[in-house]
């Protein structure tokens, strides 16, 4: 059997000015999906191991990823469609495809035209009308009527945070395998509940989704059951589609698939007042002065306080400055920290060009942050001494610099990549467990802090990925869509 693979993972935060370009992905083409970006993190990766593992011959096409970030490029888009394309009607001309296969976010974006996954299947199916068509998609993916039009079968991460990518890749190839060896067809249900949730009160650990996630397991061991998967939307992104999905996929069997889907659909309504914030969570100022009380009268450490409101793996721009404000006005508090207050950090590739120009040990006057969200950020003047320069750091060939103001010590990125990587502050130097205050810019803390964390404290700062739903302006979003509307 011939399968098409590849995909295209980005998270596009309509409320962040930056347009995510070239410069922002990195690509995969052909055979260097099956070498180079085969990752163990991502769905991808589950996807061809289990295709290849059953003998199938792949079609490697084009894989695209990117951090979380504002929409996406256009003229960047319609490049690698084309290309997805060209090998797709390449690969027809040397014989036929069975199926298709494919790891998708489900919340991309792109300028001037909206759902980038609806638009890149649909002229999929222009050449692939008939085969079979499964999808691996994010938790936090927006169902479009296009992808419900174009796809077969759907499964969705089961965890947030997001650890079990390739188990679902793998989910998606196992269940086209199914349809192509037994000649029956998948069958999709689809419910549409409205609602929206901040990404940090669905962590899949607690309540209510553990109880929610565990019904979809419950509804898999179901004979005519495939896969069942809770879609959450993405809602920092203002757009007519989103909300919660459930989808139920079946295996030519509809009638259990619509009852199951309309059995965890309510189920999940029901719950809608149970979801709430893990984490203890003021706004900006009282999070810092609770973390200043943690540290210097209760003598706990580490203290994590999360900048959540511009939390670049949510899409935001990563310069908002709403939390190093505060910091700035108790800088007086904060040099009585026994150790430097540590923040990872600000995506500022002025700043870092200036540290490098400067080289390290250098003292000099730069500003930070306020260069793209300029609604929640200002250009803040530091004196700064550079502590230490890396160059061309991870996948996306970053510059790091870190950089001392008074008893305050920060990470700077020359490119627009999460701060909740774990080796992003050891390439710098630095052990966060070394410092009695932590300021990153996350949600709920990855697992990297979480395990070391002796408290943990969410901010609701301002910034493109406010986690106070109720106070963002949205205009295109259908209504009623709690909890907008109560």
């Amino acid at each position: 059997m011939r399968i098409v693979v590849g995909g295209m993972n980005h998270e596009s935060n309509t409320l962040n000015p930056i347009i995510t370009g070239e410069d922002d992905f990195v690509v995969f083409y052909g055979d260097e999906i099956l070498s180079k970006g085969a990752s163990p993190y991502h769905s991808s990766t589950g996807i061809t191991k289990t295709l290849a593992e059953a003998g199938c011959v792949l079609v490697p096409t084009v894989l695209a990823r990117a951090v979380p970030n504002g929409v996406v490029s256009s003229v960047f888009y319609q490049r690698i469609k084309a290309e997805f394309l060209r090998r797709v009607a390449e690969a027809l001309k040397q014989g036929p495809i069975d199926g298709v296969c494919l790891a998708l976010h489900g919340s991309m974006k792109v300028e001037h035209l909206g759902c980038a996954e609806g638009d890149l299947l649909t002229a999929i199916r222009e050449l692939l009308p008939s085969v079979p068509l499964t999808v691996a998609l994010d938790m936090h993916a927006t169902i479009t009527p296009e992808l419900l039009a174009c796809v077969n079968g759907f499964v969705g991460y089961k965890t947030a945070p997001h650890v079990d990518c390739q188990e679902t890749g793998a989910h998606a190839a196992r269940m086209l395998l199914e349809s192509l060896k037994t000649s029956r067809k998948l069958y999709t249900a689809y419910r549409r509940i409205p609602m929206l949730i901040a990404g940090e009160k669905s962590e899949s650990e607690v309540e209510p989704m553990r109880a929610l996630i565990e019904a979809c397991r419950v509804v898999e061991q179901q004979s005519e059951i495939r896969a069942a998967s809770f879609l959450l939307g993405f809602p920092w992104a203002d757009d007519e589609h989103n909300a919660v999905s459930v989808l139920v996929t079946s295996l030519d069997a509809p009638e259990p698939a619509e009852q199951c889907a309309e059995q965890l659909a309510a189920a999940f309504w029901a719950r809608r007042d149970d979801f709430t914030f893990r984490a203890e969570h003021y706004d900006s100022a009282l999070s810092l002065e609770t973390a200043y009380q943690a540290v210097l009268e209760q003598k706990q450490r580490p203290v994590f306080v999360s900048d959540s409101g511009d939390n670049p793996t949510a899409g935001a721009a990563g310069d908002a400055t709403d939390v190093l404000e505060q910091i700035m006005l108790t800088m007086g508090t904060a040099d009585r920290l026994p150790t430097p207050l540590l923040y990872s950090g600000f995506y500022d590739a002025p700043a870092v060009g200036a540290c490098i120009s400067a080289g390290e040990g250098a003292i000099l006057d730069i500003t930070l942050g306020g260069n793209w969200d300029t609604i929640n950020g200002k250009k803040i003047p530091l004196r700064v001494e550079v502590k230490k320069l890396v160059h061309g750091y991870g996948a996306y060939h970053a510059d790091l610099a870190l950089v001392a103001h008074r008893n305050l010590l920060i990470a700077i990125t020359s490119k627009h990549i999460g701060f909740g990587d774990e080796r992003l502050l050891p390439a710098l130097g630095v052990q966060a467990e070394d410092y009695c205050l932590v300021v990153v810019k996350l949600g709920y803390l990855e697992p990297c802090f979480r395990t070391i964390a002796a408290r943990a404290i969410m901010a609701t700062s301002k910034g493109c990925s406010n986690e106070l739903l109720e106070t963002i302006p949205y205009q295109k979003v259908r209504r009623p869509l709690y909890p907008l509307d109560r």
